[in-house]
């Protein structure tokens, strides 16, 4: 393969990388926080890719007659169009129930204690709109003043062999290969939707369940409304 090809290739690379960040697709891989990374990255491959071509190219025609040519670079380098193809062709899907089945549903203690203004916004004893990885850890650790309180929570349905089901929410730190499965077990007698379905669920705080690892949160779910999943699937 020629240097050219190879900058030609390089290019389709970063043109790839804007197109996932342009698209919002790159949220099912990294943070919304990294959006301008993927930018910068994307861009800045073309331009050296592009400006390295040019160059060669160039030299190519002062130096036409002088007997010398490029090795190139290993067939294997074309192996770089792989994921382009991937990126462009194939629609992976957000991490699901697959990914959080292989996790413990017991969240970690906080190192922080957490302010309760997000209950004391809600004076009236009305559902609170809570994310799962918050309600996961305080249902847990904050029992005292979740008791007797009704939440609204969004999640995707994570299903166990025992008939359990959890409403779950990954976290990330960074990218998906750090994902953290957040969950919190479903109580009462509503029926389980699919495996993966988004749903929304309201119901009042429950006892944590015991595990040896540790407690899991608990809802007693009164309502559950299916939903699609968001744009952003991660918390």
């Amino acid at each position: 393969m020629k240097r050219n090809v190879a900058g030609l290739v390089i290019v389709f690379v970063g043109a790839a990388v804007v197109q996932l960040a342009v698209s919002n697709t790159y949220l099912r891989y990294v943070k919304p926080g990294m959006r301008w990374m993927l930018l910068a990255a994307g861009v800045i491959l073309i331009v050296l890719a592009v400006a390295d071509v040019l160059a060669d190219t160039r030299k190519d025609n002062e130096h036409s007659d002088d007997g010398h040519g490029h090795h190139g670079l290993p067939r294997a380098a074309w192996l770089l169009l792989i994921p382009i193809f991937a990126l462009l062709v194939v629609d992976p899907p957000a991490l699901g129930a697959a990914a959080a089945q292989r996790q413990s549903p017991v969240a970690s203690k906080p190192i922080q204690p957490k302010s309760n203004s997000w209950l004391a916004d809600n004076p009236q004893g009305g559902p609170v709109n809570l994310a799962v990885r918050d309600y996961a850890v305080w249902a847990v650790w904050e029992k005292e003043s979740m008791k007797g309180r009704a939440f609204t929570l969004t999640g995707f349905v994570t299903p166990t062999k025992d008939g359990k089901w959890y409403v779950t929410r990954m976290g990330l730190t960074c990218c998906v290969a750090d994902a953290t499965a957040f969950m919190v077990e479903a109580r009462g007698d509503q029926v389980a939707p699919p495996k993966n379905q988004w749903v929304t669920v309201t119901g009042e705080w429950a006892e944590p369940g015991k595990r040896v690892d540790g407690d899991v949160a608990a809802l007693t779910v009164d309502s559950i409304k299916s939903v699609a999943a968001p744009a952003n699937p991660y918390e």
